[in-house]
């Protein structure tokens, strides 16, 4: 069952050629999302290279288990879904060997965090390149700082902008509870940036 031309749903056309085992079918699924997924990944974990095992562990839960995705949610979300879980369980793992988990990176100390970068109308001036730069590393320290259950839904709401009842699904929670714990996520990232602000 193909969507109709024009519905702006190219997703559900690749998910539909892979149910019906279509070469590349899933290479496609793969290119359409990976980016979105690794970037996710990237600002959970804030470290590049774990980043990428933890896309690569998203996409081969997702080819084990496509055939019986039904599709309730958008493709997108359930594979952001995937992603959350494997991020929490990298951290959890990180915690139980480490007794905590690891400072955030500084986006700019290495190179190697996560870096925030704000639009910026005026994109190409040096200033202002220098100044998103900067607000970039203090937004990354900062969700270094909430805990890891808060940080991913302020960036599947903020970053990634679903709504509280697709949160609320993925969480399985009440939507009450996303907003409760959005709420509170919020504020304790805003305590942390009124002296930059």
């Amino acid at each position: 069952m193909e969507a109709p031309a024009g519905s702006g749903k190219p997703v559900d056309l690749l998910l539909e050629a892979f149910r019906q085992g279509k070469p590349d079918a899933f290479d496609a699924i793969m290119r359409a999302h990976q980016d979105r997924v690794y970037a996710f990944c990237a600002r959970m974990l804030s470290d590049r290279e774990e980043a990428l095992d933890a896309s690569q562990e998203v996409f081969l839960s997702a080819w084990r288990n496509l055939a019986a995705f039904r599709g309730e949610s958008a493709l997108s979300t359930w594979l952001l879904r995937i992603a959350a879980n494997r991020c929490l369980n990298r951290i959890r793992q990180r915690k139980s060997t480490a007794s905590r988990e690891g400072p955030w990176p500084d986006a700019d100390s290495d190179g190697d965090g996560p870096e925030f970068q704000p639009a910026s109308p005026e994109g190409s001036r040096p200033d202002r390149v220098a100044e998103n730069r900067e607000m970039g590393a203090i937004l990354s320290g900062a969700l270094g700082r909430i805990d890891p259950d808060s940080r991913w839904l302020v960036l599947l709401s903020d970053v990634e902008g679903f709504s509280y009842e697709e949160l609320a699904e993925m969480a399985e929670v009440p939507v009450g509870t996303v907003k409760s714990r959005l709420h509170r996520a919020r504020m304790a990232l805003r305590r942390m940036l009124a002296p930059a602000v």
